[in-house]
């Protein structure tokens, strides 16, 4: 999607691996587009718009149409495309390349709070699997369970 503001990830984002997030997708979707932080945008078979919030591990119908959700991220009014984060994360120097997008050192998922001091950057092709992977393997336990990550080289 072109965007002057430069709120969306590049068009190759629409050829992201999301087999890590099969269970929640709808049925024959279409990417449309990704905000800066890799939460992808989806059209359902019938037109609709859902965002899947990979740091979140979440799924919600937000838009009837491609044209609804085109319309209503001109102002952003819902809040999709964490306009007022980027800008705090543009001024705080991270800018991120083509390749790149915002990741969260500590998940929203986990408690992760929507702060620059949160927030890294990261290839969104690595992201969006990182995410996947955490969202298969959390996916089944109850909310509110302890949750240990090891990061092995």
């Amino acid at each position: 999607m072109d965007h002057a503001r430069s709120d969306f990830l590049p068009d190759e984002v629409t050829a992201a691996d999301l087999s890590g997030w099969a269970d929640v997708l709808p049925a024959r979707c279409l990417v449309v587009g990704a905000n800066l932080f890799a939460d992808i945008f989806l059209a359902d078979a019938n037109g609709a718009v859902h965002m899947l919030e990979v740091s979140a591990a979440s799924i919600t119908k937000i838009a009837a149409s491609k044209e609804e959700f085109r319309q209503r991220c001109i102002n952003d009014e819902d809040g999709w495309l964490l306009r007022p984060l980027v800008d705090q994360c543009r001024s705080a120097g991270m800018n991120p390349t083509a390749s790149q997008c915002y990741a969260f050192t500590t998940l929203p998922l986990f408690g992760g709070e929507y702060k620059t001091d949160n927030i890294w950057m990261c290839s969104w092709s690595e992201w969006i699997s990182y995410t996947a992977s955490i969202y298969t393997q959390t996916k089944d336990l109850p909310d509110g369970t302890p949750v240990s990550i090891s990061v092995v080289d």
